[in-house]
């Protein structure tokens, strides 16, 4: 098996956890994104990496054309379950790194969460060929805020539990260089703050949603599950915490 069939594979069974409580995006970085590509009706949307379609339902409120793309079986059908009666939104089987998309047919690509799994330069070289002239990529990553007490000791067990917790960090460290991605050209940053707040079983949702924690069935699971709920205990406020993101955009042209 190829390195991008087990980063397509790394997400098998966990479509259901990863649709319901993953987080979204604040609203102040679509109305961004929004407003700064001059979108309109005429505008046609690539979402690469799209999962189960969190972003694209935000997405599909705009009165563009969205084209979401998802390589993970069945983290698409949850796309496809959820956006089936959407007139402007078309869901496909296909890679950001061969997208089957036409040359210059795209005027914004967008990459929530997923970039980090390509391969750059082959999704670079695809970018351009799909990219309509003054076209723009937007990349965006909710990254975990580790300030509160409780979010530092999370992060202490994500990394006691995790199954590969460094190897995805690892990746996640190439939004410290994308401006090599997108030269020659120039690239924006931008940063917005999202707060979310969870029940035990939300929060425990989303930890088993990660690629890099372990699933149902795998023998740390129950450990996992009662360490868990111990911090959640330990921090909660009737019966809520709260997880608060960073959320990274990266924008510019190819």
């Amino acid at each position: 098996m190829t390195q991008a069939h087990r980063n397509i594979d790394r997400f098998n069974f966990r479509a259901d956890n990863y649709d319901k409580y993953r987080p979204g995006y604040p609203q102040g970085l679509l109305d961004f994104i929004y407003k700064h590509n001059s979108l309109n009706e005429q505008s046609v949307i690539a979402e690469l990496g799209a999962g189960t379609g969190i972003l694209t339902e935000e997405l599909v409120k705009w009165p563009c054309s969205i084209i979401a793309i998802e390589p993970n079986d069945e983290m698409r059908e949850k796309a496809i379950q959820t956006l089936q009666r959407v007139k402007n939104c078309v869901i496909k089987d296909a890679t950001a790194e061969e997208t089957g998309l036409a040359d210059h047919s795209i005027d914004l690509i967008i990459c929530a969460q997923s970039f980090h799994w390509f391969d750059a330069m082959k999704a670079k070289r695809e970018f351009e060929r799909i990219l309509k002239n003054q076209g723009k990529a937007a990349i965006i990553w909710n990254i975990r805020s580790a300030e509160t007490t409780f979010e530092k000791e999370y992060e202490e067990f994500i990394l006691e539990f995790s199954i590969d917790y460094k190897e995805v960090k690892n990746r996640e460290t190439r939004g410290n260089n994308l401006k090599n991605f997108f030269l020659p050209n120039s690239m924006e940053e931008h940063l917005f703050i999202y707060d979310t707040y969870l029940t035990f079983e939300q929060l425990l949702g989303r930890t088993l949603s990660y690629s890099y924690m372990p699933n149902e069935g795998h023998k740390r699971t129950p450990e996992m599950k009662t360490r868990l709920r111990v911090l959640f205990d330990k921090y909660a406020t009737n019966q809520i915490i709260s997880l608060s993101y960073k959320t990274k955009l990266f924008m510019g042209m190819l």
